[in-house]
């Protein structure tokens, strides 16, 4: 007797990417700000580029946004991991190798969707080196990420 059509869809994929296949929508889009006049970088993190704003307010006049060549990252956004999860996961520092004490956390995800980091220009390296470890993280990586947040949550 041949299968369904029904039935075939309903096998379910345990593959790594099949159980990631559920957070297909879940993407985190990275902009890095840099600005020599202020001597300031700042990264900005969303689950959606509509709530990055343009680069006309008053507070980032003199910031240029820094390409993803200048990054050395082939891409400027991670699958299948929102925000939130990389915050709650990697801590609110995102595990860059920065002291606490030289960079200013806004997060306000909640009221603006946009989650920044800000410090002096001396750590760009240290900076574009943890956004690649970010952006370039595997599938493995991401799908623990994933469990370790909703295991997380399920806690509280």
């Amino acid at each position: 007797m041949k299968p369904s059509a029904k039935n075939a869809a309903r096998v379910k994929d345990d593959s790594l990417y099949g159980l990631l296949s559920s957070y297909k929508a879940s993407y985190t889009y990275i902009r890095v700000l840099v600005s020599e006049e202020d001597d300031s970088i700042i990264l900005q993190m969303t689950s959606n580029p509509k709530n990055f704003s343009p680069i006309t307010p008053e507070q980032y006049k003199n910031y240029r946004v820094l390409r993803r060549l200048e990054i050395g990252a082939s891409k400027q956004f991670l699958k299948y991991v929102v925000p939130e999860n990389l915050i709650a996961v990697l801590g609110p520092m995102l595990e860059l190798n920065i002291p606490p004490d030289k960079v200013v956390i806004t997060d306000s995800l909640r009221k603006d969707g946009i989650y920044a980091l800000e410090t002096s220009l001396k750590y760009k390296l240290k900076m574009t080196q943890g956004i690649r470890k970010i952006l370039n993280m595997s599938p493995q990586k991401r799908y623990e990420v994933i469990e370790k947040y909703l295991s997380g949550n399920q806690e509280q």
